[in-house]
């Protein structure tokens, strides 16, 4: 990318070139003017991303620093906003934070404070890939860390084992979880099973059909869900109109057979609400079918 020099921060000790891109601002909606680029510190010859703009590196430096200052330290701090809550000093809060701010900003503008914080982030960095370079890529090989290494060939070798192994284990999850999908799936049809055995023992000799839920599973990861009777008249091949099914899907609760025919049912009744004209029809279909 094109890149713009921003400045130079040192503590005495560490010194760090500070870049950020000379194109379209990252922040699209920035909290100032210094919040709309992200800063890259050049370390090996490279621009390596610090993932904050200018405003949150100083936000992040000198707001410990301004806490300890201002009220002693952050517990200090909370009972102190505490108290002007309670005593409903709104005015008290707003002028409370606007002289913190301008403490945050003296105190985070610091060079040396910047450099030791970006020190302190850029160290979790070399740990991690110290960390993946000691276990050969069984850890997360930080990229970051390893250009402040100046050993990016080695990172990309354990990069590559690291896709691996994780690579690896999302293959043996999916496959857990196919098993687990697939043993719950079956064990439902075998749930279903009973239930049409019973229903079709229902219709044979005569009782009360109940017109409960049923579940399904065409697939391990598809499960369908709709009413036994409904259910039955799909297995069976019973022709029923669109509005009937939704009818015995919404409506009936049950069917009392007798003699190889339906003699009454019972359904939720609505406002001017009727029952189906053509179920018993439909439904002696069924128990003709099934009895064949």
């Amino acid at each position: 990318m094109w890149a713009d020099f921003e400045k130079e921060i040192t503590d005495g000790t560490t010194t760090y070139k500070l870049w950020r891109s000379a194109g379209k601002p990252n922040v699209e909606y920035p909290r100032a003017e210094n919040d709309r680029y992200y800063l890259h510190a050049e370390v090996n010859g490279r621009l390596l991303p610090l993932g904050m703009t200018e405003w949150f590196l100083i936000d992040r430096c000198g707001f410990d620093d301004a806490v300890v200052k201002l009220y002693g330290g952050k517990e200090a701090r909370q009972q102190y906003f505490n108290r002007l809550r309670d005593s409903g000093n709104e005015a008290g809060i707003t002028t409370a934070l606007d002289t913190e701010r301008k403490e945050i900003e003296l105190c985070g503008s610091d060079p040396a404070c910047q450099t030791q914080y970006i020190r302190k982030l850029l160290d979790g960095h070399v740990s991690a890939y110290l960390a993946s370079n000691a276990d050969g890529g069984k850890s997360f090989p930080d990229f970051i860390g390893a250009l402040i290494m100046d050993d990016l060939a080695r990172c990309s070798e354990l990069s590559a084992v690291y896709k691996s192994l994780r690579a690896k284990e999302r293959e043996e999850f999916v496959a857990r979880e196919a098993a687990k999908a697939k043993e719950y799936a079956d064990s439902e049809n075998e749930k279903l099973e009973q239930t049409v055995s019973d229903a079709v023992q229902i219709i044979k000799s005569g009782g009360i059909l109940d017109n409960k839920k049923v579940v399904y599973y065409e697939t391990p990861n598809c499960g369908k869900s709709c009413s036994l009777i409904n259910y039955l008249m799909r297995r069976y091949n019973v022709k029923v109109p669109l509005r009937t099914q939704g009818w015995i899907e919404t409506r009936l609760t049950g069917v009392r057979i007798e003699n190889g025919e339906s003699k009454e049912l019972w359904y939720r009744r609505t406002k001017n609400g009727r029952g189906s004209q053509l179920f018993f029809q439909c439904m002696n279909d069924l128990i003709h079918t099934v009895t064949a």
